[in-house]
């Protein structure tokens, strides 16, 4: 999966570049509706948008938007004890200080048409979008260790990378924004989007700072090979609703 979002990345950028109306912006998700009744999360991440003309001379434009957010992100240290008993009797204990740091995101691709008002100094716009969102909670588990006896070496010491949870959603919806002129063909690009989305599954910040991890095998077998994320547990409960989301945007736009 995470090749097919880079795939998808590296394309828009690439025809982004001969787009002729561009913008790269910050942006922040506020959930609304049914989805704000189950999280107070706020996303933020970046936001990369290009169009073309529907026709020379005319002030519509058609194009396409890419975004990411992070909507949860936390990081809590966990030490993992084993008791090793021969006979009945404790031998010695073993210590595992791990690193689970849990990540929120969504990722949004959609289409648009725009239209633009032709004015000089601020032009003001309105569009409609269609296309999709993929939400979803990773799980990267990090040996502390100061020798890295538990993790892969060339991996910079990760145990474990494991997709919790993950959705695909329908999503469209309006907006618009101001495009205010600061130079030739550079503008100051405002914008708000109100997007529908589809029922999904999903965790917020505050589920996943509560999970915990517990080692699940022999502790007489500790090494370097048996260590691995199929032996690390989560409390999972997901919460569901319709993913509605109101998405503003502040960035740098260019028309040529």
């Amino acid at each position: 999966m995470k090749k097919n979002l880079l795939t998808l990345t590296f394309l828009f950028t690439a025809v982004s570049l001969f787009a002729q109306m561009g913008s790269l912006s910050l942006a922040f998700g506020l959930p609304q509706n049914d989805f704000r009744e189950n999280t107070d999360a706020t996303g933020f991440g970046g936001d990369l948008s290009f169009a073309f003309p529907f026709q020379k001379g005319t002030p519509i434009y058609l194009g396409g938007d890419i975004n990411y957010m992070v909507y949860g992100l936390n990081s809590t240290d966990h030490d993992l004890t084993a008791d090793i008993v021969a006979n009945g009797q404790l031998i010695d204990q073993l210590v595992i200080p791990l690193r689970v740091t849990n990540t929120n995101s969504i990722f949004g691709t959609h289409l648009f048409m725009r239209a633009v008002a032709p004015f000089e100094l601020i032009q003001p716009y309105a569009e409609g979008l269609i296309g999709f969102r993929y939400i979803s909670t990773n799980t990267k588990i990090v040996d502390r260790s100061d020798d890295g006896r538990w993790s892969d070496d060339d991996d910079d010491n990760v145990i474990s990378r494991k997709t919790v949870l993950d959705d695909w959603i329908f999503s469209y919806g309006y907006g618009g924004g101001f495009l205010i002129k600061v130079g030739p063909s550079v503008f100051i690009d405002l914008r708000a989007n109100f997007f529908k989305g589809q029922r999904a599954q999903y965790y917020d910040g505050d589920d996943t700072s509560s999970w915990t991890v517990e080692f699940n095998g022999d502790p007489n077998s500790y090494d370097r090979e048996t260590v691995s994320g199929d032996n690390l547990s989560y409390e999972n409960r997901p919460r569901e609703s319709t993913t509605d989301l109101l998405v503003l945007k502040f960035g740098v736009a260019f028309k040529m």
